[in-house]
């Protein structure tokens, strides 16, 4: 009777070992699965975002099915934590087309990669985040303070914050998810971060916000869609497709808020509460502004993140959202 019983749990704990090793690898593959598609069409998409809610019109236009029914078949997705680590996957060209920030896409730009802003995705969604005994800008004087890293948009932030209050400090460059835990551990004292890191941090980590994006640069521009110039010249029309997908999906994000939030929350792992909090503080737009824009890469070239100015009118091709418009 024992060695039955023994033989019996041997193979319970067998069988739940294989369970085990099924639900991990569904786990890994379900992402796969469902970012990766077959189809005979020739609008193929190699397509990369940005893991935040300045992504939210991709991850609306994923869920909604607006991709497909413009007859546009996303093949490969991936998502990275920063613009920065986004843009690198472009100059190697593993993507085609890309949600990403203003910053390392100028970058990638002077960098010499033929890319093309066709649409914006949204302005604003970047904070200065400080650790809760921190009331006050003056407080940080020659404290350690953190950014994803040089010519990302929370760089451009946080050099705008320090000469606005004159500060004196130690510059880390952290990932945003590892910027909030080396908050909430007391490793450094503030950091500039996107969106949704920095609701993150305050409603879980307790920090608090010194200045937004808004105090700072009130019409500071966000996200853009922007692809490689081969794809516009062998492909005009899968560009044009995207950018109406953008632009539906704007149009969804405004006309259902709290329907994208809960996409958006789905995707990050965020609660409703905390996706509608931290969405409130983009918004949502394709418009383009060239002024900003040149304001944008003169200050990249005046901090160093660039070799030198240039026209904001040579990164952006506009035809197609007049011809969505």
């Amino acid at each position: 009777m024992l060695s039955n019983l023994f033989t019996e749990l041997l193979m319970r704990i067998s069988l739940d070992h294989v369970l085990l090793m099924l639900i991990a690898l569904t786990v890994v593959l379900i992402p796969s699965i469902f970012t990766i598609t077959h189809s005979s069409e020739e609008d193929n998409l190699r397509m990369a975002v940005e893991f935040n809610d300045h992504s939210a019109a991709a991850w609306v236009a994923i869920d909604k099915g607006i991709f497909e029914e413009l007859g546009l078949n996303v093949t490969y997705l991936e998502t990275f934590r920063t613009g920065l680590e986004l843009s690198a996957a472009m100059m190697r060209g593993d993507v085609d087309v890309a949600w990403a920030c203003l910053g390392p896409v100028i970058m990638a730009y002077s960098n010499g990669l033929p890319i093309k802003v066709v649409a914006g995705t949204h302005l604003q969604g970047y904070a200065i985040v400080a650790r809760s005994e921190f009331e006050e800008p003056s407080q940080l004087d020659g404290g350690v303070l953190a950014c994803p890293g040089k010519g990302s948009p929370c760089y451009l932030l946080l050099k705008l914050f320090v000469e606005r209050h004159g500060l004196n400090y130690t510059l880390m460059y952290l990932r945003p998810d590892l910027a909030v835990n080396a908050l909430i551990t007391g490793q450094i004292d503030a950091a500039a971060l996107p969106e949704h890191y920095v609701t993150l941090a305050v409603r879980r980590g307790e920090c608090r916000v010194l200045a937004q994006s808004q105090d700072l640069w009130p019409n500071m521009p966000g996200s853009v869609l922007v692809v490689r110039e081969d794809l516009i010249e062998e492909k005009p029309e899968l560009v044009s497709k995207l950018v109406q997908a953008t632009i539906k999906a704007t149009c969804l994000i405004e006309d259902d808020f709290e329907g994208s939030a809960s996409v958006v929350a789905s995707r990050l792992g965020l609660t409703l509460d905390e996706a509608l909090e931290s969405m409130s503080h983009l918004e949502y737009d394709v418009k383009v502004d060239l002024a900003e824009y040149q304001k944008y890469i003169d200050l990249m070239a005046q901090y160093g993140c660039i070799p030198q100015s240039f026209n904001a009118s040579n990164l952006v091709d506009l035809s197609f959202l007049g011809e969505s418009s």
